[in-house]
């Protein structure tokens, strides 16, 4: 089981450096964009779709490794006026539903994602909206499996985490 989190581990890092890649891109392409556009020339048409499609996949790319890294966000404030024993059952709750979540994202994602194979996207017509989805089933998918490794191992959602480090 180890090898598969070590795996593991290594597909979260890699998708949020191929996400992390991707801003710079994403920067360059807006200010291509607005440049282009007040100067009226040399303009791209597709530029908007394509960062579009840029900011999704930088979202959905790094969530998991978000997760894993417990970057989200978490309601402190709540858990510390509760017992230690209410609030790993709530944890486990908690941990249960978002696993359950994700997988129904990710499950109602893949038919809509196969419906939109070969649809091109009318603002850039190299662009298939299947991409919109690809990527929304893969971060939901791996945030699911993410979520489901803290039951499995104990891991909680909040310890390592502290609020006056400012990383909530």
């Amino acid at each position: 089981m180890q090898t598969f989190w070590s795996l593991f581990d290594r597909v979260l890092n890699l998708l949020a450096l191929i996400a992390a890649a991707i801003l710079p891109f994403v920067f360059a392409a807006i200010i291509y964009d607005v440049t282009t556009r007040t100067l009226r020339v040399f303009q791209i048409n597709w530029v908007v779709a394509i960062t579009e499609y840029a900011l999704l996949y930088v979202a959905a790319l790094g969530t998991p490794w978000l997760l894993r890294e417990k970057g989200h966000v978490s309601m402190e404030a709540f858990r510390a006026v509760l017992p230690e024993a209410v609030n790993r059952v709530i944890e486990k709750i908690v941990i249960v539903l978002c696993t359950a979540a994700c997988l129904v994202v990710a499950w109602v994602a893949v038919p809509v994602m196969i419906q939109n194979i070969g649809v091109t996207d009318i603002r850039a017509n190299f662009l298939t909206r299947w991409l919109l989805y690809a990527p929304i089933v893969l971060c939901f998918a791996l945030c699911a499996v993410q979520f489901a490794r803290f039951l499995i191992t104990g891991t909680s959602l909040y310890r390592g985490i502290d609020a006056d480090a400012g990383n909530l």
